[in-house]
C-alpha cells in the first residue's frame, strides 16, 4: 500500500496562490504528502517541501544550479545578475572568496556596539509611543542602520531602502508589476549617482566598489561589484525586518515563550534560530536543472525550475517535532534551513542573528509582553514571508518605559 497521498488537483498546488500566501502552511502539510518532489504544472516549476530533500538540491550545486536564476524568472537574459547567489562554482568561490572575510565573527563583533546602540534608541522610541505598527516602528529600523554600519551605505531614508529591497525580489515573483523593476533601477541609479560618492573611507562598500574585495577577485570592468554591494546591501534588509516582524508577532501567538524568553536570557541566541525555523523569511529558493537529475528517487527533467520550500522545510515533522509550536528550547533549531546551506549560505547570516540576538535582548529586558491592537497584514510576497502592517501594544515591563 502506497504511502503517498494521493495528487493534488493543479491549482491547489500552486504557493503562489492569495491563501496560500496568506496561510501557507496548510498547502506545506499537503506538499510534503505527494512525496519528496511535485511538479505543478500551472508554473511550471518541481516543488521540494521536505527537510532532507530540499538540503540535498542546496547542498548539489552541480545536478541543482544557481547560475541560471535562484528566483521564479531565470536569470538568462537578464541585465542585473546578482553575483553571489546567481552564480555557480568557479565563478562563485572566486566571488564569494573576495567578500567573505569581512563577514568573520570577529570581524562582525566590531559592529555590535552600533547594533545595539540602535537597537536602545528604536525600543525608546517605540516604548514612548507604547501603541505601534511593529513593522516600520522595530523591525524596518533595525536592518536599516545595521546595513550602514556593515557597508557605509546611508540611503535617503528608511522607507526607500524598504522599498528597494522589497523590489529586488518582487520584481522576479509571478505577474511582476513594472513598478518593482522601476523601483530597483532607482536603487541601482542612486547607489552609482550618491551612494557609493558618498562613502567613507574604509568601508566594505570602499573594499568592494574600490579594491574588488579583500582579495581583489571581483571583476572592476562590467556590474560586478555594484551588484556585490547592491545583494549585500539590499538583501540585508528585507530579510532581517522579515524576521524581526515575525518574531513579535510569534511572540504574540506563544505569550509563555516570550514569558521563558525573559526569564532565561541565555536562550535569545537559541531563540533567533528557533525563529527562524518557525517563519522562514524567504518562503522559497530556486535552482534549474541542466541535465536529468533526482530528488528523493523523483526523476526531474533537464531544464527544470526547481524550487526548494524552505518555508515548508522548517515544518518538516520528520526533522523537528511538533513542528507548528514555537519552542525557544528546541535542541535542533539551527539545523533549520531558513538561511540556505552549502556554498549558498547567506554570507549576511553573523549580522542578521547579530540584529536579532540584540533586538530581542533589549525587549525582553524592558517589554512584558506584546498585544494586539489590530489586523495584521501579510506582505502579498510570494518570496518573503513578512507583514506589511503589525499593529500592538508594547506592554512596558515593571512599569518602567
Amino acid at each position: 500500500m502506497s504511502n503517498v497521498a494521493p495528487p493534488l488537483p493543479p491549482g491547489d498546488l500552486d504557493p503562489y496562490r492569495p491563501e496560500a500566501l496568506e496561510d501557507p502552511y496548510p498547502l506545506y502539510a499537503r506538499l510534503r504528502e505527494q512525496g519528496p518532489a511535485t511538479y505543478e504544472p500551472e508554473r511550471d516549476i518541481w516543488l521540494v517541501p521536505g527537510y532532507a530533500e530540499a538540503a540535498a538540491v542546496l547542498r548539489d550545486h552541480r545536478s541543482f544550479v544557481s547560475g541560471d536564476g535562484a528566483t521564479y524568472e531565470s536569470a538568462l537574459g537578464r541585465t542585473e545578475r546578482y553575483p553571489l547567489i546567481e552564480t555557480d562554482p568557479p565563478e562563485h568561490t572566486r566571488i564569494r572568496r573576495a567578500v567573505q572575510p569581512p563577514f568573520a565573527r570577529a570581524e562582525i563583533e566590531h559592529l555590535r556596539p552600533g547594533i545595539e546602540a540602535a537597537a536602545t534608541e528604536i525600543v525608546d522610541g517605540a516604548l514612548a509611543r507604547g501603541e505601534v505598527d511593529a513593522v516600520p516602528d522595530l523591525a524596518q529600523p533595525m536592518p536599516d542602520r545595521a546595513m550602514a554600519l556593515l557597508t557605509g551605505l546611508v540611503p535617503p531614508s528608511c522607507q526607500a531602502l524598504v522599498d528597494w529591497s522589497d523590489a529586488v525580489v518582487r520584481a522576479q515573483e509571478p505577474g511582476a508589476d513594472p513598478r518593482h523593476g522601476e523601483l530597483l533601477g532607482a536603487a541601482l541609479a542612486w547607489m552609482i549617482g550618491e551612494g557609493i560618492p558618498g562613502l567613507p573611507a574604509h568601508c566594505l562598500g570602499r573594499l568592494i566598489t574600490d579594491e574588488g574585495g579583500t582579495t581583489g577577485g571581483l571583476h572592476a570592468e562590467g556590474p560586478e561589484r555594484l551588484m556585490t554591494l547592491a545583494s549585500i546591501w539590499l538583501a540585508g534588509v528585507d530579510s532581517t525586518g522579515a524576521l524581526l516582524g515575525n518574531a513579535i508577532d510569534a511572540f504574540t501567538e506563544f505569550p509563555d515563550q516570550w514569558e521563558l524568553l525573559r526569564a532565561r536570557p541565555d536562550l535569545i541566541g537559541n531563540a533567533v534560530e528557533e525563529l527562524l525555523r518557525f517563519e522562514a523569511p524567504f518562503r522559497v529558493f530556486y535552482r534549474r536543472t541542466r541535465a536529468q537529475a533526482q530528488v528523493g528517487g523523483v526523476a526531474i527533467p533537464a531544464g527544470a525550475t526547481v524550487c526548494a520550500v524552505l518555508g515548508s522545510t522548517g515544518r518538516d515533522p520528520r526533522q523537528f517535532a511538533d513542528p507548528d509550536r514555537l519552542d525557544v528550547t528546541r535542541e535542533n533549531a539551527r539545523t533549520h534551513l531558513a538561511l540556505g546551506t552549502s556554498i549558498h549560505l547567506c554570507l549576511g547570516a553573523p549580522v542578521a542573528r547579530l540584529e536579532a540576538t540584540a533586538m530581542l535582548t533589549e525587549l525582553t529586558r524592558r517589554v512584558a509582553r506584546f498585544e494586539r491592537t489590530g489586523d495584521a497584514v501579510r506582505s502579498p510576497s510570494g518570496t518573503m514571508r513578512k507583514f506589511d502592517t503589525l499593529p500592538v501594544r508594547l506592554v512596558p515591563a515593571g512599569g518602567r518605559a
